[in-house]
């Protein structure tokens, strides 16, 4: 029992020995730091994601360049008598991590040819069909997925609806037809881009 004893109190004094290795001294240091750094680079990606799905950030390339502010701004998405404004995000970006991370990607692509010129207010126009089109194939893709985060059809008055809408808005028609909100509501927030 004695040799027990004698073998803890040892080990506890080479613990809180000062090392010769004065090297050592700045694990803990260095532990801290990497915590505080990864941490500050957290909330930088969360910041940084957060500020590139506000409107004033897509604003940032969309105002001046082309008319598609203009048209959301004028648009029911945009002034409604509900007061429900969605911003652009929540059309065009979706929420989970890894679908968002895809379009936050694509969409570095779509900002290297507007630093480069590709997409100017004088060929705008010309661009905005195929563009449009990678737009609309994501939400059939998606089912429409971004349109459903706010419209849910589950919580429609289909009653209250006008008779088209509510023979269009049947779940058991998509379900037949396999048709999404997509299928039938394009053109809504913007103009549909037509070939000239």
């Amino acid at each position: 029992m004695g040799n027990k004893s004698s073998d803890k109190s040892e080990s506890w004094a080479r613990i809180w020995r000062p090392s010769k290795s004065w090297y050592l001294l700045w694990m803990p240091f260095g532990a801290v730091l990497a915590v505080v750094v990864g941490a500050l680079a957290v909330m930088g990606f969360n910041a940084g994601l957060t500020y590139s799905n506000t409107n004033e950030f897509c604003y940032g390339c969309h105002v001046g360049m082309d008319t598609v502010v203009e048209e959301y701004e004028a648009s029911s998405h945009f002034n409604n008598r509900k007061g429900v404004s969605p911003d652009c995000a929540d059309c065009h970006v979706p929420k989970e991590f890894l679908p968002k991370m895809k379009v936050k990607t694509i969409a570095l692509l779509n900002l290297y040819h507007q630093f480069v010129g590709t997409y100017n207010l004088d060929n705008f126009e010309d661009h905005r069909l195929p563009l449009a089109e990678i737009v609309w194939a994501d939400l059939l893709a998606t089912n429409s997925r971004e349109c459903r985060n706010c419209h849910n059809p589950e919580q429609w008055d289909r009653l209250a609806q006008p008779a088209r809408a509510r023979t269009n808005h049947d779940p058991a028609l998509w379900e037949r037809t396999g048709e999404t909100c997509i299928d039938c509501h394009y053109g809504i927030a913007h103009k549909r881009p037509t070939i000239e």
